[in-house]
């Protein structure tokens, strides 16, 4: 039943959003230009700081509940049409199913952005979740992507 409420949701969310050509395209040739011009390790910390630098200057508004936290990022989120989150709480860890990001233009390379993407999304979570719990040194973690497309972060200290 989750597979069927997030292929709705993605395409709930696809039929409200249009992307802007230009901008769409210059941060693709930045992601690219990244991933193939540094080590992979140094791409990808380099495009976390990336993420965390920006969600930096988007502050999430504080949140009283996982209710509310997950409606402040995906207003967040909103803002920059990178797609929705979901968010599942459990005793340890807080785990973030994010679904209808930006796909890449057709021809282009979408294992290259979609790691570009985990990165700066690794970096804003862990910015705006850290800055919510006072935690400064727990790193929001990729931890697959879904064969429907979502990509699974958690946030666990200690991970």
């Amino acid at each position: 039943m989750q597979q069927f409420n997030d292929a709705q949701r993605v395409q709930d969310y696809y039929r409200q959003r249009q992307q802007q050509p230009g901008w769409f395209n210059l941060v693709q040739a930045l992601f690219s230009g990244i991933l193939t011009s540094a080590e992979d390790e140094d791409a990808r910390e380099f495009l976390k700081m990336i993420g965390g630098n920006l969600a930096a200057q988007h502050t999430l508004p504080a949140a009283g509940t996982v209710g509310e936290l997950e409606d402040n990022l995906n207003a967040l989120l909103a803002r920059f049409d990178w797609g929705v989150v979901s968010i599942d709480a459990t005793g340890q860890y807080l785990s973030l199913r994010h679904l209808a990001w930006p796909v890449p233009s057709q021809g282009q390379d979408d294992i290259l952005w979609q790691t570009a993407l985990i990165a700066v999304l690794e970096g804003a979570y862990s910015q705006w979740l850290n800055a919510q719990s006072n935690h400064a040194q727990v790193p929001v973690r990729w931890l697959e992507t879904t064969a429907e497309g979502g990509f699974i972060f958690r946030y666990q200290n200690g991970l």
